[in-house]
């Protein structure tokens, strides 16, 4: 964030800074972007604004703003800041990554990409055919390319915004120009994207010409403010629970519950594929530990961001307690003075690395290796506490104005106690029918059901069969008949069978028409869903023969054990090489015919 209006870095007196100052702070992020857009075609509309664009570059130089998503949070930004160049009188274009060829960026000259990272560094799904060119020997010179770039990454993860950090790199290996800094955003992004796109306008009007209009601008013209309600992570919405039950049996070494929020009212819409935002609270008694460990007043006063507030406030609902990161942990390490958690963790290899931090919290962190620090100190050195995405297990048409969720209530372990992941502990242990929760949409247009009659794979494993209960929904409503695959996996058939009353009676009615699964611990040999698809080689090529789409949902190591076990099996059915076999999973990418929600 930008510092605060003064005399000495303004043009304004005091009178005017004081009221300037007061509405600024009041705004949030994407207000504050869309506010500098606005002002600027203002001043572009002005008198006298004739005089500069005379200044200005001819007419039809473009701002080319480029996405790779896998989520679509970058294709999101990617149109707020469209809107916002729009609105101040620069002209844009917005492509996916997917449609962008090397000779056509060859032929650019100003672009800003928008790229996240997934998986062990990979880039998304969308960008892998660019990435791969880009990287190739056939690559072009792009000395006339001037660019930026925006990685959006998560610091949990080894390989934190690693396709941003190469695409950024390569461009300049191949001569193209930075026209500012890469910016790295972890998943609270909103203030890293913020300070990026309005840097990014600010070139563009120094730099670009103003879209030729055949209508003088005026406010009006300016104006991307939509009239409907609009429920985003930074403004949710209070959906108050209906139901909140088990679906895993008795003796189950899982709890995963079914959830049931009311959107009565609210406005908010969804497809099947889509996501839910949910922000939830860390524990009580974590805060409370915390505190404890560090000798800590819970009444002492923090700033995180720009507010100012006590820090069992910030330790409560904005501050990151339950997901660790190498970051937190050498800056906890530095601040409490405790070397020999600076000494053993630099030891460690990176798995060791990731095993450390997956079974630890940063309450085990207080507990293990104790310390002290300020509280100003222990608010900087904790990221912000971000929302947590739920895959939608409902279609509107079939529970109205309803959303429903597929919660597994996520655990770690230290060895010294067991500890619950900040939302599914809140919805699954702390939530009761009656109380609320905060949430907002989170569209995936790369995860939807054909428009077609073309047949449906749908591979999950756990709570990854989420979505695949909003497509059968969704079919049934429509009284679509699309022929349905569901390959599924957990551990026991008695107590993990998800959902097995609904999927028993769309089998029956015609609506599924084939479930396989595998339940990895009904045997000695453990068997999971990749195994089903190597044993339904030729039963899968057929379906593909025919159009199929395939749906992949679950953990990231699930979805790249079934890609594998896929192009094993089209190498099988069509008498491929490896080659030839992924290439074919590629072509089935390109053909969007391959959907992923992988986490």
């Amino acid at each position: 964030m930008l510092g605060a209006l003064r005399t000495d870095n303004s043009p304004f007196d005091e009178r005017q800074l004081e009221v300037l100052n007061r509405a600024l702070a009041d705004l949030d992020p994407s207000q504050s972007l869309w506010l500098s857009g606005y002002l600027a075609g203002l001043a572009q509309a002005a008198p006298g604004a004739s005089a500069l664009a005379a200044t200005q570059p001819a007419a039809g130089e473009t701002l080319n703003i480029y996405f790779g998503t896998e989520t679509g949070n970058g294709e999101a930004l990617a149109e707020r800041l469209a809107d916002t160049a729009r609105a101040g009188g620069i002209a844009v274009e917005t492509t996916s990554l997917d449609g962008l060829r090397l000779p056509q960026l060859a032929k650019v000259s100003s672009a800003v990409f928008i790229v996240s990272t997934h998986g062990e560094g990979d880039p998304p799904e969308e960008a892998l055919d660019f990435f791969e060119a880009l990287d190739g020997p056939r690559a072009p010179r792009l000395e006339a390319l001037r660019y930026r770039v925006l990685a959006l990454g998560d610091r949990s993860y080894t390989h934190f915004c690693a396709a941003g950090v190469a695409l950024d790199e390569r461009l300049a290996d191949l001569g193209a120009e930075r026209l500012g800094a890469r910016v790295d955003c972890d998943v609270d992004y909103e203030p890293g994207f913020e300070a990026w796109a309005t840097e990014v306008i600010a070139w563009s009007h120094d730099n670009l010409a103003a879209a030729e209009s055949s209508e003088p601008r005026s406010a009006a013209h300016l104006s991307v403010v939509r009239s409907a309600p609009e429920w985003t992570r930074e403004r949710p919405f209070e959906a108050e629970v209906l139901d909140l039950r088990p679906i895993t049996g008795e003796g189950s070494g899982k709890d995963v519950r079914h959830l049931e929020l009311s959107l009565a009212g609210s406005g908010l819409h969804y497809q099947p594929g889509d996501a839910l935002g949910v922000w939830a609270p860390n524990a009580p008694d974590t805060v409370a530990e915390i505190l404890t460990g560090l000798a800590l007043d819970e009444s002492a006063e923090v700033t995180v961001g720009d507010e100012r507030l006590t820090l069992g406030e910030a330790l409560s609902s904005r501050l990151e307690l339950t997901r660790l990161d190498p970051g937190t942990i050498s800056a906890y390490a530095e601040a409490a003075g405790n070397a020999q958690l600076a000494e053993s963790f630099d030891a460690l290899d990176t798995d060791s690395r990731t095993r450390f931090i997956e079974a630890r919290q940063f309450a085990d962190l207080v507990a293990e290796f104790p310390g002290r620090l300020d509280a100003d100190t222990l608010a900087n050195l904790l990221r912000p506490l971000a929302p947590r995405s739920y895959s939608i297990a409902s279609s509107t048409d079939l529970v109205g104005e309803e959303v429903h969720l597929t919660v597994a209530t996520l655990a770690s372990d230290s060895g010294t106690r067991l500890r619950h992941g900040v939302a599914s502990g809140h919805l699954n242990l702390a939530l009761e029918p009656g109380q609320s929760v905060r949430v907002f949409p989170e569209p995936n247009t790369r995860f939807r059901l054909p428009d077609d009659d073309a047949p449906l794979v749908m591979i999950g494993a756990g709570t990854g069969i989420a979505p695949f209960r909003a497509f059968a929904q969704q079919l049934e409503a429509d009284g679509r008949h699309n022929p349905a695959w569901l390959i599924f996996g957990n551990p026991h058939l008695r107590t993990d069978f998800l959902y097995q009353r609904e999927w028993l009676k769309w089998r029956e009615t015609g609506q599924v028409s084939r479930i396989d699964a595998a339940w990895s611990r009904d045997q000695d040999a453990k068997r999971y869903v990749q195994h089903v698809v190597a044993e339904q080689a030729r039963r899968l090529d057929d379906w593909l023969q025919r159009g199929a789409h395939v749906y992949l949902c679950g953990a990231l190591a699930m979805g790249k054990s079934v890609q594998d076990a896929l192009a094993a099996g089209l190498a099988q059915a069509r008498s491929l090489d490896e080659d030839g076999a992924r290439e074919s999973l590629a072509d089935l990418r390109r053909a969007g015919r391959l959907h992923k929600d992988l986490y």
